[in-house]
């Protein structure tokens, strides 16, 4: 059987360059494809370049717990920042991924809004649009150039997964599976930035960050 071959998407291309991770563009379609092609094989590298940005990812995202089952390795009240994580994982593990790609990608987009509401404070059923709309009452630092590709995730990925369901051809797909890892990737680098000095904790009481 041919290898399927992805692409992505000149959103997805911007989202990475915005987060610094534009050599990554070349790797993902190929990773993406072996997705496709053969689960467990391009799981494991889906997992091995998730390693590369700190924090909890889809590498050690779940431990063993003491009855043998497998747990999120994060405290329970932080569950909202880390649960999208643990989602896209199951995502990328079914067949035909592609058919979940708009499911993954707002799964992926939950970690960045969880991590958002912890870092400005927000407790209430606030979208990362208005809570960035917010920003400049809130007293709240957040470097330029992550500001911008929060905005730029928002805008031109977050909204579209959200609410946009037509496409033109009957089983066309918004996203491909490419654009799904790509969306991942820099929201994990977004996630790690905004957690950074909130002194979030894993189970055995280490820094997430």
């Amino acid at each position: 059987m041919s290898k399927r071959h992805e692409h992505l998407k000149a959103e997805s291309i911007e989202l990475l360059r915005l987060n610094s991770l534009e050599d990554w563009a070349l790797e993902i379609p190929e990773i993406a494809s072996n997705l496709v092609d053969d689960v467990d094989s391009g799981y494991s590298q889906v997992v091995q370049l998730d390693k590369k940005i700190p924090g909890l990812g889809l590498h050690n995202i779940n431990i063993q717990a003491a009855g043998g089952h497998m747990t999120g390795n994060y405290l329970v009240e932080d569950r909202p920042i880390f649960r999208g994580i643990q989602y896209v994982g199951m995502h990328l593990r079914m067949r035909n991924p592609e058919w979940v790609a708009r499911m993954t990608i707002v799964d992926a987009c939950y970690h960045v809004e969880g991590c958002l509401k912890r870092k400005t404070k927000v407790n209430a059923p606030l979208s990362v649009g208005m809570i960035l709309h917010r920003l400049p009452k809130m007293n709240i630092q957040i470097d330029d150039r992550l500001l911008e590709a929060l905005q730029y995730l928002n805008k031109s990925i977050y909204n579209h997964a959200k609410h946009t369901i037509e496409h033109v051809e009957i089983d066309g797909h918004m996203f491909s599976v490419a654009d799904t890892l790509a969306v991942y990737y820099s929201c994990r680098v977004m996630g790690a930035e905004l957690m950074d000095g909130l002194d979030l904790r894993r189970r055995n009481g280490d820094p997430v960050i």
